[in-house]
């Protein structure tokens, strides 16, 4: 019997943001919460649901991360996963990650969050993953994005546009956030 399992990433099997925490962790926690501050108005606008998810973090990437050299990006992307992650995950979730891997199962990470500071993380326990892509041009980090925000309907174009479901009798979906709803209809 094939199985396949889809694993929400932040505040699934990563107790926190991932976003907010790489943030803090690549900028320092004064700059970060500097530009919490400045960007106040797009995040209360985006709390009061008139500015969607996908605008709210473009104006997040595009205030932190703009013109960012993407070598450096990258490698402090690889030492947030390979350091940082280990300490905030949700261990029961990642309990049941592992029983999947000691049976065979498929396994994805399926997030909004971007591959550079989850990815390498994913490498080392031999996990696919399916994110939010960044633009990047001329090796820098440009503050936009190179596909549609991994969120919400999203996620599961995505997944369609990756795997057959077919081919799996079995489909588990771990998530708990509103971005995830979609993504556990596929669950079967």
């Amino acid at each position: 019997m094939s199985s396949i399992a889809f694993f929400d990433f932040d505040e699934t099997l990563y107790k926190k943001d991932s976003l907010v925490e790489f943030t803090k962790f690549y900028k320092g926690k004064s700059a970060f919460y500097k530009g919490i501050i400045a960007l106040l108005p797009i995040l209360l606008l985006f709390k009061l649901q008139l500015i969607t998810n996908e605008k709210a973090k473009k104006m997040f990437i595009l205030y932190f991360y703009k013109n960012e050299d993407y070598d450096l990006f990258k490698n402090k992307g690889r030492e947030f996963a390979l350091n940082k992650i280990p300490k905030n995950l949700n261990k029961s979730i990642f309990n049941e990650l592992a029983k999947h891997k000691i049976n065979n199962h498929s396994v994805y990470v399926v997030t909004a969050s971007f591959a550079e500071w989850i990815e390498p993380w994913c490498e080392k326990h031999n996990i696919k993953i399916i994110s939010t892509k960044l633009e990047i041009i001329n090796n820098q980090v440009t503050g936009g994005l190179s596909s549609k925000n991994c969120y919400g309907k999203e996620k599961v174009i995505r997944i369609l546009e990756k795997i057959d479901l077919t081919n799996f009798e079995k489909i588990y979906v771990y998530g708990s956030g509103k971005g995830d709803c979609e993504m556990l209809t596929l669950k079967k």
